[in-house]
């Protein structure tokens, strides 16, 4: 017995330093795009026109950044402590979780765990944490009426969807209370309800901290991103829409799209089903139910959601499993439970095949061009230094993490690290070209200009505006949000005036760009009006 103890013992340690290289290996090919960033400079407080008050992502990640920074003073803050948060959920599933080794080893190399919360430097690494912390206390006597509370504050201040997960747990945890012992408060119900305050206070405070929204895309499109009704069932766990990546991936068009179909079938079916697993415990299994319809009208709704988003439902099913299995219920290990249990496990084995389908692909597709671009500069003593502007302003947001250029946000009419989402902007060529004049002749120095690229097709081929010979071309980018035109006489004036240095084709998450330089000699020194 002693001796099967340590087997497993040191076949937990392996997964613990496997799971570490691969982190390590994904994260050295990982490039920062503006998600990760914009966030990051919000939180360190290099801009000064956006707030935490009417930002979409409430307060407890940007304080964590705040003294990640403080601490390193570096920016390399931002991926470390990514990596130290899902370092310790990692610890805690395969030390201290209630599962089979198999689960565990799945749950950690799942596409959450192994690259979307851990590579990806974002705020829903941090639910997952909270999500385990709340597990492990709420399983124990001992905890469970003194650290609940604090951690659902904690957690509904990470990101919406968290927040509304932990008002429904906090409510329906004390109702379940009160009505089992016979509509009375005994002791225990007034101390579940002390701790359900605390979480429907800390939802409170989320929806104060966001709403009404001043720096997003929810500003500039005030009736919804979504626009209209759409269904959208957790789509993207489902790998429903991700059918290029098994043509890619199997190179065999009937294999690629059996298997495919079968996946996508067999995953909505277990995000349905799953629930089971939970089944009789009224608390758990409710909150399971309502969580996930409350995502579903979300997402259909309100904003449409990605992976990131959704997968918080798996990680709560995870959370919610833990505390069932640590209960010791035996009674609720009926025939619904198996079924919900199968239905789970192979939820949590199609994010494993996800992940090893797609967790490695920035070795071939970066995220974005931004590491590329950093690594063009410092290549070239000529622009090293050089200031740069853009056609689209979002495309800029990730470069000063890795560059000290300055970036002049077209938007803002100034130089900046962030872009306020507060209107709807139309530019076009003649503006981009006279604003670039404007930094060269104030500046003494010609800027970098970047044309972004068309958003992307099914295929990933990128277009640019600056390719096209028609007498007039328009694009929109970022739901609408940023129209950019170019004129056939426009494209004339500008290419006598700037020429090209550099072209980068789409990443996986951002469009690339052609990179100019703009000729200093053709400047009217009096286009300076400081």
């Amino acid at each position: 017995m002693n001796i099967k103890k340590y087997i497993n013992s040191k076949i937990l340690y392996i997964y613990f330093i496997v799971w570490i290289l691969n982190v390590v290996l994904l994260m050295s090919y990982h490039a920062m795009w503006r998600d990760e960033v914009r966030n990051f400079m919000i939180a360190i407080g290099r801009t000064s026109n956006i707030h935490l008050l009417g930002n979409p992502h409430p307060f407890l990640i940007y304080k964590i950044q705040q003294i990640g920074f403080l601490i390193t003073n570096s920016f390399y803050a931002l991926p470390i402590l990514s990596f130290i948060i899902s370092l310790i959920v990692v610890f805690f599933v395969l030390f201290k979780s209630p599962f089979s080794y198999g689960l565990r080893c799945l749950i950690i190399f799942g596409y959450p765990t192994l690259y979307e919360y851990t590579v990806m430097s974002r705020n829903y690494g941090i639910s997952v944490l909270l999500m385990v912390f709340f597990a492990i206390c709420f399983s124990s006597y001992r905890y469970k009426y003194i650290f609940t509370g604090v951690i659902l504050f904690f957690l509904a201040n990470t990101n919406i969807h968290s927040a509304i997960i932990v008002l429904v747990f906090s409510i329906l945890w004390p109702l379940n209370s009160w009505y089992q012992h016979d509509k009375t408060w005994s002791e225990d119900s007034k101390k579940i309800l002390i701790n359900s305050i605390f979480g429907i206070v800390g939802f409170l405070v989320c929806y104060l901290t966001i709403y009404p929204v001043r720096y997003d895309l929810a500003a500039a499109h005030p009736i919804g991103i979504a626009g209209k009704f759409k269904i959208r069932f957790l789509k993207h766990i489902a790998v429903y829409g991700n059918k290029e990546l098994f043509l890619n991936y199997f190179h065999n068009k009937i294999i690629a799209t059996m298997l495919y179909d079968i996946m996508k079938v067999s995953n909505f079916l277990s995000i349905i089903l799953s629930v089971f697993c939970l089944f009789g415990d009224t608390v758990l299994f409710s909150t399971a139910i309502i969580t996930l319809f409350s995502f579903f009208i979300l997402f259909s709704v309100v904003y449409p959601g990605s992976y990131r988003h959704e997968a918080l439902w798996v990680m709560l099913m995870v959370s919610l499993l833990w505390i069932k299995k640590k209960s010791n219920n035996k009674s609720t290990n009926n025939k619904i439970n198996k079924i919900g249990n199968f239905s789970f496990y192979l939820l949590i084995c199609s994010q494993f095949i996800f992940s090893i389908m797609f967790s490695y692909h920035e070795m071939i597709l970066p995220n974005s061009r931004s590491k590329e671009f950093y690594k063009f500069l410092l290549s070239n003593e000529s622009i090293k230094k050089s200031k740069i502007i853009s056609s689209v302003d979002y495309i800029l947001e990730p470069i000063p993490y890795y560059t000290g250029n300055h970036v002049f946000m077209l938007s803002l009419n100034n130089f900046d690290f962030v872009v306020p989402y507060r209107n709807i902007f139309n530019y076009n060529l003649d503006d981009l070209l006279h604003a670039a004049q404007k930094l060269a002749v104030c500046n003494e120095s010609p800027p970098l200009i970047l044309i972004v690229n068309d958003i992307m097709d099914s295929r990933r081929i990128a277009h640019n505006v600056m390719d096209e010979k028609s007498e007039k071309s328009t694009r929109k980018y970022m739901y609408n949000y940023w129209t950019f035109t170019v004129t056939r006489e426009q494209r004339k004036r500008f290419l006598e005036n700037a020429h090209e240095i550099a072209r980068y084709p789409n990443g996986y998450l951002e469009e690339g760009f052609i990179v100019y330089q703009l000729n200093y000699n053709n400047i009217d020194s009096k286009k300076c009006n400081k």
